[in-house]
């Protein structure tokens, strides 16, 4: 284990501008977890956090929208800046400029973004996962690093070897729930991540996906993926007990809505060939509320 801290430390005053330019790009992108870092995670890491999931939402807009001949030289010269910036901790685009000083005042490894950054370049030519090993190597090179940007924000200059580890289920869990969740607008762009072999294992062609099929085979497929889910989403519990008091509700909240939205996606079945599943109302508002209450209880 790396360095701990409870998060109560000053993390060093933060460049203002920096903060007010990234606040609202990452409300927009993803206001939910948005509204749980400003509830649930220690002031003192609010902004890094913030800067994390700002970055994270930023190079994910630039690397999955549009056509790919637009989106290659724009990724490339977001990947050159990013770079860049990590050699020379300083960058002119605002978001970034939030991120390398969060980099530098928590001492987050460079490694997961160089990583990351080598990962989503190669996720721009993305064909499909043909085995189990793929999506292994794919969680390995890019779904892990792009979570610890935010879980390694809990210890200056890291976690150990240990909570990696930990990280590591959620990392997985995350996206294969991810895979199922999204499954029919991956579709709808032309993209599967299922691995083939799980569809040959069932018996489940790619077009029975894409016309939606209801049929045992479709439903075996959601039921074995959902199983595999499960059983990293139910691993990585362990990771709650290695997370730092200031960040713990948050992580919680995290684990429980992940096992939230599996448990909508099983009820679901074939159906989510045909329609995204989230997570709801009642249930996320619940668990915010629950955590937000024991956030005094843990300081």
């Amino acid at each position: 284990m790396g360095p701990q801290t409870d998060g109560r430390r000053s993390a060093g005053p933060g460049p203002a501008r920096g903060l007010l330019d990234r606040r609202p790009v990452f409300a927009r992108r993803i206001l939910a977890h948005y509204a749980a870092v400003r509830l649930l995670v220690t002031p003192a890491l609010h902004p890094h956090v913030v800067a994390s999931y700002a970055f994270l939402a930023r190079t994910d807009d630039l690397a999955d929208q549009g056509p790919l001949e637009e989106r290659l030289p724009r990724w490339h010269a977001w990947a050159e800046q990013v770079t860049a910036g990590l050699r020379s901790g300083h960058a002119d685009d605002p978001v970034l400029r939030a991120f390398l000083h969060t980099v530098a005042v928590r001492q987050l490894p460079h490694h997961w973004v160089h990583t990351y950054l080598k990962a989503t370049t190669e996720e721009l030519h993305f064909t499909g996962h043909a085995t189990e090993a793929d999506f292994q190597r794919y969680v390995d090179h890019l779904a892990l690093p792009a979570l610890m940007l935010i879980e390694d924000l809990q210890y200056e200059g890291g976690g150990g070897e240990s909570f990696r580890s930990r990280c590591r289920s959620f990392a997985e869990g995350l996206q294969r729930l991810d895979f199922l969740t999204d499954l029919t607008d991956d579709l709808k762009e032309g993209r599967l991540y299922l691995p083939q072999e799980d569809l040959d294992r069932s018996g489940v062609t790619r077009a029975d996906l894409e016309q939606g099929q209801d049929t045992s085979a479709v439903r075996e497929l959601v039921a074995l993926t959902c199983r595999k889910t499960r059983k990293s989403l139910t691993d990585s519990r362990a990771l709650a007990d290695a997370t730092v008091p200031g960040f713990r509700p948050l992580q919680r909240a995290l684990l429980d809505l992940a096992e939230h939205q599996l448990a909508r996606v099983e009820s679901a079945g074939a159906s989510i060939t045909r329609r995204p599943v989230g997570y709801g109302v009642r249930v996320p508002l619940t668990v915010l509320f629950r955590e937000r209450r024991q956030v005094g209880r843990e300081a």
